[in-house]
């Protein structure tokens, strides 16, 4: 009987200071901080502004030319970091370089957190490359790609002219099928933190036709679609089409 009564004298003991534990002893779960923001998309040739509609650019190997068409797909967008977890955005964006509307992007809210370098891709990754997985827009069903070349979407479609003495002849550069999906490396740091975040990235496209490869229209393709080889290139090269102003 002693025992018995011992006992839950000691365990009505243990039961009030449980209870009576102050409140600034109990540390509360720390919220994860993160901001809104945008991706602001910019294009140049080589420092130069684009300006559509004009024979004013010059690629590594020689050729003259001017663009009258760039559109594509951004897709799964990485902020890298080795202070906090990698951020990861599993959406695919539609921009159309013409139309200002589509190169501000909206994205999720980013952790607060040191990020030493961006990832994305051009195109759209095999598991979602497949005919009428996208929501059927009119910007979708315009970048179809034919179903008896694979289906799925072009991942890019850049299209101008180009001097080829006597004359001007036109070029049309249509990335699709899976093989030529580029991934693009940012290096460059970047702060997240309690400021709204923009963040600017600019397209190269002179990068398109530079490293590794230098691509020539005459020599290596200016219509491209289905040709496996010229797609391959253009892919290459388009790692470093992207920096962060």
């Amino acid at each position: 009987m002693k025992s018995s009564f011992r006992l839950n004298v000691f365990l009505l003991i243990a039961l009030l200071i449980i209870g009576c534990k102050r409140d600034q002893d109990i540390v509360p779960v720390k919220a994860e901080k993160n901001i809104s923001s945008k991706l602001l998309i910019s294009y140049n040739v080589d420092n130069a502004p684009l300006i559509f509609d004009s024979v004013q650019y010059q690629n590594l190997a020689g050729n003259n030319y001017g663009v009258t068409r760039l559109e594509y797909y951004i897709s799964n967008i990485t902020f890298h970091s080795t202070s906090v977890k990698d951020f990861a955005l599993n959406k695919i964006f539609y921009i159309d370089a013409r139309t200002p509307t589509t190169n501000s992007i909206s994205i999720d809210p980013i952790p607060f957190g040191e990020y030493n370098s961006i990832t994305l891709n051009i195109g759209i990754d095999s598991a979602n490359n497949k005919t009428n997985s996208l929501t059927n827009t009119s910007q979708n069903i315009n970048m179809a790609w034919p179903s008896s070349m694979g289906g799925g979407y072009h991942f890019m479609k850049l299209e101008g002219y180009y001097d080829n003495p006597p004359s001007t002849s036109g070029f049309t550069i249509h990335l699709g099928q899976n093989t030529s999906l580029i991934t693009c490396f940012i290096n460059k740091p970047l702060l997240i933190n309690s400021s709204p975040s923009e963040i600017k990235l600019s397209m190269n496209l002179n990068e398109l036709f530079r490293s590794p490869i230098t691509y020539d229209f005459e020599l290596d393709g200016n219509f491209i679609m289905g040709n496996e080889e010229a797609m391959a290139k253009i892919a290459a090269n388009g790692i470093n089409v992207f920096s962060m102003e």
